[in-house]
C-alpha cells in the first residue's frame, strides 16, 4: 500500500489540491456562521431512529450544508445516543482521487463533520471515515463519537430534570402529565428517552446513572442560549462560503500563471512526491517553504 494519495501526474495533483483547498476554505465560511441553538440539538439528540433524525431542522440544515460546501449529500445510517453515522453515496471528495485504491480518502468530510459537531453543536466530538469507495466500498461512511457529559447536558432540559426530581413517587406517566401539566404523551415521550439515556429502567426506577444525575443535576446543568437558528439566514451562510471559494480560486489561479523563474525536473518530481503525502495545498505549500528556507 503506498504512503499517499496515486497522482497521474503532477498538474492533476496540483489540480487536486486546488480543489481541496476550496473546499477547505468553503467549510471554514460554512462553520463559522453556522452555530446552532441547544434547543435545535436537543432534539436530534433526543432522536431515536434514522427516520426521525432526518426529519429535525438541524439535520436539514446540515445536509444543505454539506451540499453547498461541495462534499456531497448527507444521509444518516445510525445513531445511538453518543455516536451518530453518516453516508455519501456519491462522494465528490472520492472523484478528486480517481488512481487511488485500497485507501480512505475524503479527509475533508470527516474534519467537516467533526468541527460542525465540535462548533456549531458544541458537542465534543471526534469523527472517522469508515468505509469509502476508494477503498473498495460501495460508499463512504463517517461516524461521529460525541462525548457523553456534553450529551447528557443538551439532551436533557429543565423538563426532564423536574421528572427525575418526581421519581421514585411517581412512576406512572399520567401522574407525572397532572404533576407537571403536560400531556401524557408528552410523559410518555420523556420516559422513554430518559430510558434511552439510561437514567431510568424498564420499570421507571432510577439506574445508578440516574441516581448519579439526581444528585448532581443542578451541575449538569448549561445556561440557557436562546438565538435564531442559522438556517434563518441561509443566504448569509451562503454569501461566506462564495467569497471564500472565490478567494480560494484566485489564489490556485495565480499558482497557475507561468512562471518567471527556471524551474528544475528534479524540483518538479520532489514537489510531486511531497504532493502524495500532502493533505492539503496549504500543506504542500509550507513543506515547500521550509525545504527553500533551509
Amino acid at each position: 500500500m503506498q504512503n499517499g494519495p496515486n497522482f497521474g501526474s503532477f498538474a492533476e495533483a496540483v489540480t487536486t489540491l486546488g480543489k481541496l483547498t476550496k473546499m477547505e476554505s468553503a467549510i471554514q465560511a460554512a462553520i463559522k456562521n453556522s452555530r446552532v441553538p441547544p434547543r435545535e440539538t436537543r432534539k436530534l439528540l433526543k432522536c431515536s431512529k434514522p427516520a426521525e433524525a432526518g426529519n429535525t431542522p438541524v439535520f436539514q440544515f446540515m445536509r444543505e450544508l454539506f451540499h453547498r460546501m461541495e462534499l456531497g449529500d448527507l444521509e444518516i445510517a445510525s445513531l445511538d445516543i453518543f455516536k451518530m453515522s453518516f453516508l455519501v453515496r456519491d462522494c465528490p471528495v472520492c472523484k478528486l482521487y480517481p488512481n487511488v485504491k485500497d485507501k480512505h480518502t475524503c479527509y475533508v468530510t470527516t474534519d467537516a463533520l467533526a468541527q460542525f459537531f465540535n462548533k456549531d453543536l458544541s458537542i465534543p466530538s471526534t469523527s472517522e471515515e469508515v468505509l469509502c469507495k476508494n477503498n473498495g466500498d460501495d460508499l463512504c461512511e463517517f461516524t461521529v463519537s460525541m462525548q457523553p457529559l456534553a450529551v447528557y447536558q443538551l439532551a436533557l432540559d429543565a423538563c426532564d430534570r423536574q421528572i427525575i426530581g418526581h421519581l421514585p413517587t411517581m412512576k406512572e406517566a399520567t401522574a407525572l402529565a397532572k404533576a407537571m401539566d403536560i400531556s401524557e404523551d408528552e410523559a410518555t415521550y420523556r420516559l422513554e428517552a430518559l430510558k434511552r439515556y439510561h437514567i431510568l429502567d424498564a420499570g421507571n426506577r432510577l439506574t445508578e446513572i440516574g441516581e448519579t444525575y439526581q444528585k448532581f443535576g443542578q451541575s449538569f446543568k448549561l445556561p440557557d442560549e436562546d438565538f435564531p437558528p442559522p438556517w434563518k439566514d441561509m443566504s448569509e451562510i451562503s454569501e461566506s462560503i462564495s467569497a471564500s471559494v472565490s478567494f480560494a480560486e484566485a489564489f490556485t489561479e495565480a499558482a497557475d500563471e507561468e512562471p518567471i523563474f527556471d524551474v528544475k525536473r528534479e524540483d518538479i518530481v520532489n514537489l510531486a512526491e511531497k504532493a502524495k503525502s500532502s493533505k492539503s495545498f496549504a500543506e504542500l505549500l509550507s513543506k515547500n517553504i521550509s525545504k527553500e528556507e533551509e
